[in-house]
This record gives structure tokens, C-alpha cells and sequence, in this order.
């Protein structure tokens, strides 16, 4: 591999880390990245393609190959990328693991014929436990009581078998074959019992009492598809997943199940803030909409993701609003951390693309030079949020190329960049600062000077708590940029954002509300007994609205560019109530009045009556020196 490459990232001296570049005919790399770290010229980063460079004992780069080959980055701003790759890829894990093929199958038919022509052409090649659902064969096991179960990712077949013989104790005696009047025992000890009368010869006849014409056995099958004959029904509940429950036309998707499969979960879940209770069943489910592949699915614990469906779309991560859902191949943190160390030039053009369509770019353009371009590989652009993109704006960007396939107006894609787009807009009157590109004509826009855009300070925080918190962050950023301090978007792109309005005369502060608010849009003062609302947080997932009680919020959606919209707002405060005789605080009196009215109105309460206006261990208290006296 060393001849193709020459843009390294070595030791220099000590622990110093220098870029290279090396005439790749005469690159010499060293074997292996375990070299003493005082080595002089120890690689540690290659730019490459690891499609080349498939041998690779050490990191190698796309973005190190593309900026060293066709951006004008100096030797400082070579060596700065390079320690930023470097760290991504040091810092990259996630879980691993190869599915091997499971070809048990359970083949469920009405018709013995049918299903001995299915077990003699696909016997070889499937693990078959065929079941006969009406008839009898020797060659078959015939079901009675029938129940299918799905649970972690199998089917549970459990049924139950006439079982007539007790093969146990039977000594083989050959009495009952003769005792049989239909001849419907036969010398395989298989009773077929649409024949048998139930005369009971046969049991007469056995001298080990080894036959119970009555007698039945309890099986159990767990398998991972269940496959129905032409002409047979079953009715399955309507709650099972039936995704793996086949039928004999459609053998050819049976097929498609059973393989190997290398299964890498880069798709990741943080319930933390993930604003979906699987525990109420409500709240914000945007991934699951987005998810064309049936990877997401909700679950008593919050949003569940099936890795082996998961084809790394990256429609739920661009689509979720607090960052829950992560991108382990280049999470939020790490693309925020990239850039610390690397300053961008003044109309900077960002290209963003995965390392297929950087690959294809480099090789029909090598050797050309493009000016004011840095080349970042992202996974999979798809993925990318307004977060992301806002970022690389307020770092200095002048422009970004997506290279991606991507054309549908409606993807989460697409509404991510109309939000970036129309925010830009709105704030600084910059229009088509985002393009769409495949690699055969990014050249041309690459080519063409970039007209002149607004020269801002930089945004200076590297922190990140999460992708709501950071975009929050950004976005404040810029508004102290603009000249425009009151602006309100609406519509599909602003969706996730907008504020609460709360009725103060239902609200008992019962807190509820904040509760659920797992992104801390809705928060409590404990001390003055007051609920805060951060509108800039509110991702408009309406789980406050469900849960209160006294129907006192609303949403109100929109984002609105003004610094009231980015400060933590009083939305209520109550009056605390004291213990009439220790003086401890033990609820507000909204709330307080709230239980009154309810049991007034029940006839459950006797106004002259007191007790409420205790505590709870001053009121036990009370009621025994009560009932004493």
C-alpha cells in the first residue's frame, strides 16, 4: 500500500506531530502503528482510501488525501486536520457482531399432500418442522390448539399432539396391530385417527397398558420464520409481528432472511432525551416516520432500533430533534470537536460527502488545486442536522456541497437544509448557501469564486451537552450577529420548534408537565415554587399538553429569531402553603384549592373541616388526638 500514499501524520520530536508529504513512489510507511511513540517518522495517520488501503495497520484518511491533493492547506493547517483525524478516528466505537444464518423454519399446511411436496423440495436446504394443521400422516406431526408468540426476535409455536402409544413402556409385541378392527394402527405404532372408532381393541389388547387412545403431548417449536401452505388459515392475533410469517408465494422473501450478516449498531439511542415515553405511549416519534425500513419501532422502554434492519439511512438522525438518536460513525461531540484546532479561511467551501463519492471526486480531478475548499468525508450526509450545518456556517463557512444522491424535497434531509437556508436568510439575506452535488459536476461550482458573504467573528464554544442544547447555542450566536433582532419563521422546516402557552388561572402547578421534559425545555424552581419554559429547547413533542391535568397548555410552533426566545421564561408561580402547625411548606395553594373543589363538589369534604390545611405527618397527628378525645 505505501506507493499510493504520501500525505502522512507522523511523530517529529518527542511527541510532537508533524505532516509529511512524501513522493508517493518513494513513500515508505512503517509496518506497523504500534512503533514507539519517540520514533522518529512513526506514522500515525495516512490520507488513503480504505478501499485501497484495505491492509492498512494505521488510520487512513479520505479528507487527509483529498485537502493534501486538491486544497491549498499549508503545512500548519495539513498537520492540524490530520491531528482532527486522527482523534475521530481514535475515538471511534460501537458494537459489532456477525448474525450467522438460521435456517429453522416452521412449515404449517391443511393439506399432507402439499406439505410433503414442500418438505421434499426444500428439506435439504431449510430446517424444517413441518406441522399438519388437519389430517393425519405418519410422516407428521398433526397440531391441535395452535398458538403463535413473538418475543426477542423468534416465534413460539406452541401446540399440542394426540399421543396414543407410550413408545416408553411399549415392548413391541405386535397384540394391538391384529386387535385393531379398522387397521388403522400401523406397524410404525402411528395411529391414524381419522379412521379409528375409539373401540378401545387396541388398548384392550395391550398387555404393558402402554395405549391412551386419550392421552396428549405438549410441544413447543421456537423459530425464527413461520411459513403457511397455499390453503391454510390460522388466525394469529392481531398484535403479533407477523414481518417473518410467510406464504408459499412468497418462499423468495424466506430466502432474502436467511444469511450471514456483519450487523455494526452505529445507529444509537440516548432515552435520556429522547422525548417519547414508551411508558405513556406519547411524545415526539418523528424518527419513526422517517424510518423507510422498519428499524425504529416504539417500546415499553421508548423508541426500540432493530440494528439488523437498520440500513444507515440516516433519515431518523437528521430528523430527530434533541439528538437522541446518535451517528456513531461521527457523533455530534466528535463534529463539533474536529474543529477546535482547524481555522477555515474567509469563503471557505465545505464539501461533504462519503468516502465513495470523495474517492470518485479525487479521481477525476487529481491533480487539480481548488482554492478556499476543505474536504470533510461524512458517513453518511443524509444524517446531517441543522445543528450541523449551522456549525460549519458560524466557523466561517461561505458555503457547503453536499455530495448526495438526495433529491426528495421532503426528506428530513432537505428540510434540515431549508431550516439552515431560511434561518441564514432571515438573519443576514444569504440565499443558496447550501447545494446539492454529485461528484461529476462539483468541479464546476468549485471553479466558479464564491461571491462575497458576510465576514462574522467566529463562534468560539466547543462545549457540547447535546445536539438541541449546542444548535440552542448557535443559533443565539448568530442572532447577536444579525441586525435583526425580531423575526418569526413558520412552517414544516420550523416544526420542532415553538413555545407553550400556559393558562395561569388552571394551572395548579402540579409539575407534570416538567416531568416528561427530558430536554429541560420545561423546568421547576423549587424555591420559588415557579415553572420555567426555554422556548428554543421545545421541540413541540406535546407531551406536556397530554399530560396536564387541567388542560392548561397549548403549543404554539414556530421559531422565532429574538432573544426572548432563547431565555428561560416564567410561565407560572404559585403561592406555597404551610403547615398550620409545624409551618412546613408541603404543597402550593392552587393546588391545594384544586382538591378542595374536587371533593366539596363529591360531597367529600366538609368546608368547616380543616385537615388539609396540614402536612401529612401533622395531619395523622391530628386525627389521632382526635379520635382519642
Amino acid at each position: 500500500m505505501s506507493k499510493y500514499v504520501n500525505h502522512l501524520l507522523c511523530y517529529g520530536n518527542g511527541a510532537e506531530t508533524v505532516y509529511q508529504q512524501v513522493p508517493a513512489s518513494k513513500c515508505q510507511v512503517a509496518a506497523s502503528s504500534t512503533a514507539s511513540a519517540n520514533s522518529t517518522n512513526t506514522t500515525l495517520l495516512a490520507g488513503g482510501f480504505n478501499s485501497i488501503h484495505s491492509d492498512a495497520t494505521y488510520p487512513v484518511s479520505p479528507a487527509f488525501k483529498l485537502n493534501g491533493d486538491l486544497a491549498s492547506l499549508d503545512d500548519q493547517a495539513m498537520a492540524a486536520l490530520g491531528r482532527a483525524e486522527l482523534l475521530r478516528a481514535n475515538s471511534l466505537s460501537f458494537r459489532s457482531y456477525t448474525i450467522e444464518p438460521d435456517p429453522r423454519v416452521t412449515v404449517l399446511s391443511a393439506n399432507k399432500k402439499s406439505l410433503h411436496n414442500f418438505t421434499e423440495r426444500y428439506g435439504n436446504i431449510l430446517n424444517l418442522s413441518p406441522l399438519l394443521l388437519q389430517g393425519y400422516d405418519p410422516d407428521f406431526s398433526t397440531a391441535q390448539e395452535l398458538d403463535l408468540s413473538f418475543n426477542n426476535d423468534r416465534y413460539t409455536c406452541t401446540f399440542i399432539v394426540k399421543q396414543p402409544v407410550n413408545r416408553d413402556i411399549c415392548t413391541y409385541c405386535g397384540s394391538c396391530g391384529p386387535a385393531c378392527p379398522e387397521q388403522c394402527l400401523s406397524e410404525q405404532l402411528f395411529l391414524d385417527f381419522s379412521k379409528c372408532t375409539l373401540c378401545n381393541a387396541c388398548q384392550t389388547a395391550c398387555p404393558e397398558l402402554a395405549i391412551d387412545l386419550h392421552a396428549v403431548e405438549r410441544r413447543k417449536l421456537t423459530v425464527p420464520s413461520v411459513l403457511l401452505l397455499s390453503g391454510t388459515e390460522v388466525n394469529f392475533s392481531s398484535r403479533i409481528n407477523k414481518e417473518r410469517i410467510f406464504t408459499e408465494e412468497q418462499v423468495d422473501a424466506l430466502f432474502d432472511t436467511i444469511y450471514a450478516a456483519q450487523v455494526d449498531e452505529v445507529v444509537t439511542c440516548q432515552p435520556s432525551i429522547c422525548q417519547y415515553s414508551g411508558r405513556l405511549g406519547i411524545g415526539c416519534d418523528i424518527c419513526l416516520a422517517a424510518c423507510k425500513h422498519r428499524a425504529i419501532s416504539r417500546g415499553q422502554n421508548g423508541i426500540a432500533l432493530d440494528h439488523k434492519k437498520c440500513t444507515e439511512c440516516g433519515a431518523c438522525l437528521a430528523s430527530c430533534p434533541t439528538g437522541a438518536l446518535q451517528y456513531a460513525r461521527f457523533p455530534d461531540a466528535a463534529f463539533v470537536e474536529y474543529f477546535r484546532n482547524i481555522s477555515l479561511q474567509v469563503g471557505t467551501t465545505i464539501v461533504l460527502g462519503c468516502e465513495k463519492d470523495l474517492h470518485k471526486f479525487w479521481w477525476q480531478n487529481t491533480p487539480k488545486k481548488f482554492k478556499n475548499t476543505l474536504f470533510l468525508e461524512y458517513p453518511q450526509t443524509s444524517a446531517l442536522s441543522s445543528m450541523h450545518l449551522l456549525f460549519l456556517f458560524a466557523q466561517g463557512a461561505a458555503r457547503i456541497c453536499l455530495l448526495s444522491p438526495d433529491e426528495d424535497s421532503s426528506s428530513p434531509l432537505h428540510l434540515q437544509v431549508t431550516l439552515t437556508e431560511t434561518v441564514l436568510n432571515a438573519l443576514f439575506e444569504e440565499n443558496n448557501r447550501i447545494l446539492f452535488r454529485r461528484p461529476g459536476n462539483l468541479a464546476e461550482i468549485l471553479d466558479k469564486p464564491e461571491k462575497e458573504s458576510p465576514v462574522l467573528p467566529l463562534y468560539p464554544d466547543y462545549s457540547f451537552t447535546n445536539r438541541r442544547e449546542k444548535a440552542a447555542h448557535i443559533l443565539a450566536f448568530l442572532c447577536r450577529q444579525s441586525e435583526k433582532q425580531q423575526v418569526r419563521l413558520t412552517g414544516a422546516p420550523t416544526a420542532q420548534f415553538g413555545d407553550i402557552v400556559l393558562d395561569t388561572e388552571k394551572c395548579t402547578l402540579c409539575n407534570a408537565c416538567v416531568g416528561e421534559c427530558r430536554i429541560a425545555a420545561l423546568t421547576a424552581d423549587s424555591e420559588k415554587f415557579s415553572i420555567h419554559h426555554k422556548p428554543i429547547l421545545c421541540v413541540q413533542c406535546g407531551s406536556c399538553v397530554e399530560l396536564c391535568p387541567e388542560e392548561a397548555l397549548t403549543m404554539q410552533p414556530g421559531l422565532s429569531l429574538s432573544p426572548l426566545f432563547f431565555e428561560k421564561n416564567e410561565k407560572a408561580q404559585a403561592e406555597p402553603v404551610h403547615c398550620k402547625k409545624c409551618g412546613k411548606i408541603f404543597g402550593t395553594r392552587q393546588s391545594l384549592e384544586k382538591v378542595m373543589s374536587v371533593l366539596t363538589q363529591k360531597n367529600l369534604w366538609d368546608s368547616q373541616n380543616d385537615l388539609l390545611d396540614y402536612c401529612d405527618t401533622c395531619r395523622v397527628v391530628k386525627l389521632f388526638e382526635a379520635h382519642k378525645l
